[in-house]
């Protein structure tokens, strides 16, 4: 039978285990002398994680019409593991594996934004720290903030993501471009010490897709690889500045990923709802101290629980404890090995739409999935994994489910990023929100339900649903959401924003209650207060966004809305020092910078207006919120073409807003130009008579 993890040497007992002791040892010191006999210490360790890769898509795994010529390269001067596997088709889950050398259920860490790493839980970045190591990183989405564990051992964690952090579909995760990411990287390298960890997170792969130039016009019609070609840019220009500060010895750097993205196999666009190889087989290359340099393929199934044991190994520092992975090492040496075996998982299916979860185990030629309907799979002959073999060998199922069955009993205590004490009190005290517990106690291990598989061509609906609210048309997206009855927080809140803008308050309301009663997170609250600010309630906004501050004050959506009700009710000094303190936060939040603008423009502090206004991208002042409080500023200051320049530019983006059409009139009446006159009956024309 298949072990996941082989047993311990039994030290008191026979021959066999020596003579395996001791062809391992043989296999490492062949390694160590590959250097002509001069073994090159790890100084630096450069851990780069490109986030949604998945490995087909890049040049050295055999993908035609790429540009990866980073990783190429690290592959042709390294060793690249054929077949890597992540544990979870999720970025949160997949790092703390990572980064622990535990599976998700050892780590508790399950789900993004709903867990966070346990505090007893030993860390890669605590390991080189105490082993002397200065410990930097640098990450690139929310998703992965301090507040979810993944910061501990860290002497420096970058999440800040910046002003121009895009939002992506969903609820909007907040993210910052590989090239910001690198910039704040480099930045930290021209003051760091000649021993260090650094780890850069890079998430442009993720959608929704949208490549920067050329890169966008290298790639049209395929901008899924133009991101990938983007981040293998920043890659090298971050390998280049590691070269250039401190030459070319001692740096062992390390390009692998949390998973990879369906595209559209098995029925799911994107990722977290299976787990089949195109989510989970991510590359894993590493070049360096200690590796050969004749660019090495190993073919033996890598896990990225293994990549924390073989860094600390080349680093010459101790192994976690109890960890689950183990170090390639002995591989690369060309030691003999066991078959080797990788877990597999996703709780996404049961926590955001009640469907059974998903586990696996994958082994170099076979995968089970055990579901509703188990699934079997022979990758030699089958590697997209279209043939399901279980019904044809029971016997193999059983044996691997048992296998599976044996990894399952080490789940670790729950980690859900549950409210702390405190923070329920403060909640209770406020208590707008009644209901402050978080998910509900579930069982997270069981297979039952409905079967994602049967499940998923029945989600169009709602793929639908978020690119139409991603371009802006709410009551189309709500429409489409009118299909599912109840879903996990997450797309709660995606009901919620929809309901807002489609002026349906009663329903964005209720869903945005529901979100926080899944899951207390501070999002669900920002949403609560806008629904009632609209609904005309300043008390009760103002209630939720010091809910949400008192789960995180660096909240800048709900700081913001409480300046805005400041502003709103004549209170412009405390909203001005409401909107200047969001500009400090790590997530800022556009708004706070054009409202302050549009305060200075009528207070006639033109210079300073334009100089908050200068740090933002012109999408954000087009904006239909933003363009129209601009032109009411504009013209209180008795600017008036200005007022009109605005409008024009933002009615071009949001030809349908009703504000702007609205604002449009006014101007009209001030005496806009006849060239945007003529235009704006044409917009309006539909709505008043369909013929």
């Amino acid at each position: 039978m298949l072990e996941l993890f082989p047993a311990p040497v039994d030290r008191a007992g026979g021959g066999c285990h020596l003579a395996a002791v001791l062809r391992i040892g043989l296999a490492l010191l062949a390694l160590i002398g590959l250097a002509c006999g001069r073994p090159e210490r790890v100084e630096r360790v450069v851990l780069v994680t490109i986030d949604t890769l998945r490995a087909d898509r890049v040049g050295c795994y055999g993908a035609v019409g790429t540009e990866t010529h980073t990783l190429d390269a690290l592959a042709a001067r390294g060793v690249r593991f054929e077949t890597a596997i992540a544990p979870a088709p999720i970025t949160l889950p997949s790092h703390a594996t990572l980064l622990t050398g535990l599976e998700p259920p050892q780590h508790g860490v399950r789900h993004n934004g709903q867990f966070r790493l346990r505090e007893e839980v030993p860390t890669l970045a605590e390991a080189m720290r105490a082993g002397g190591f200065a410990t930097a990183a640098f990450v690139s989405a929310f998703v992965l903030d301090a507040r979810f564990g993944l910061a501990r051992g860290f002497d420096v964690y970058d999440d800040r993501l910046g002003l121009d952090a895009g939002r992506h579909l969903v609820v909007g995760v907040e993210a910052r471009s590989a090239d910001r990411t690198v910039d704040a990287a480099l930045a930290w390298l021209d003051g760091a010490p000649d021993r260090f960890l650094l780890w850069v997170h890079l998430y442009d792969p993720h959608s929704s897709y949208d490549p920067p130039e050329p890169f966008a016009s290298r790639f049209r019609g395929r901008p899924y690889e133009g991101e990938i070609a983007f981040a293998d840019a920043e890659l090298g220009r971050l390998l280049a500045g590691v070269t250039e500060r401190f030459g070319e010895r001692g740096t062992l750097i390390v390009a692998t990923s949390d998973h990879g993205e369906s595209l559209g196999e098995h029925g799911e666009p994107t990722h977290t709802l299976g787990i089949y190889d195109a989510t989970q087989r991510v590359p894993l290359i590493l070049a360096g101290p200690g590796l050969p340099r004749a660019g090495m393929v190993q073919d033996a199934l890598a896990r990225l629980s293994d990549v924390t044991p073989t860094l600390l190994a080349l680093a010459g520092l101790p192994a976690l404890p109890g960890a689950a992975g183990e170090s390639l090492l002995p591989l690369v040496a060309g030691a003999p090995s066991a078959e080797r075996v990788a877990f597999l998982e996703t709780l996404a299916t049961q926590l955001d739409f009640g469907w059974s979860p998903l586990f696996g185990v994958r082994t170099s030629t076979q995968k089970y999935v055990r579901a509703p309907r188990p699934e079997l799979y022979d990758l030699v002959v089958d590697p997209h994994e279209l043939v399901n073999r279980a019904d044809a060998e029971p016997s193999r199922v059983a044996e691997l489910d048992a296998l599976l069955s044996q990894r399952m009993g080490a789940t670790a205590a729950s980690s859900s990023y549950t409210l702390a004490p405190e923070e329920r009190a403060r909640l209770e005290a406020l208590g707008y929100v009644s209901h402050v517990e978080a998910t509900p106690a579930t069982s997270l291990d069981q297979v039952g339900g409905p079967d994602p598989k049967d499940e998923m061509p029945k989600l169009a609906p709602l793929f639908e649903a978020m690119a139409l609210l991603d371009r802006d048309r709410p009551q189309e997206a709500l429409a489409r959401l009118a299909a599912f009855d109840s879903l996990g927080p997450d797309l709660e809140l995606l009901r919620a924003r929809a309901a807002l803008g489609a002026g349906e308050l009663v329903l964005a309301r209720h869903a945005a209650e529901r979100a926080f009663a899944l899951a207390a997170q501070p999002e669900a609250l920002v949403l609560a207060g806008r629904v009632a600010e609209a609904e005309g309630s300043a008390e009760r906004a103002s209630v939720a966004y010091e809910q949400a501050l008192a789960l995180d004050a660096e909240n800048a959506p709900a700081a913001v809305g409480l300046a805005r009700l400041a502003e709103a009710a004549g209170r412009r000094d405390e909203a001005r020092r409401g909107y200047e303190a969001v500009r400090a936060f790590a997530i800022p939040d556009a708004e706070a910078f054009w409202r302050l603008a549009a305060l200075d423009i009528e207070a006639g502090r033109f210079d300073a207006a334009r100089a908050a206004l200068a740090v933002l991208p012109q999408a954000e002042v087009r904006k239909p919120e933003a363009a129209a409080r601009l032109a009411r500023a504009e013209r209180a200051a008795g600017r008036e073409e200005l007022a009109r320049t605005r409008v024009e530019g933002a009615l071009r983006a949001y030809p349908g807003s009703e504000e702007l059409q609205r604002l449009a009139e006014e101007l009209d009446v001030a005496g806009r130009s006849p060239h945007v006159r003529a235009r704006t009956p044409v917009r309006r024309a539909p709505r008043e008579d369909p013929r």
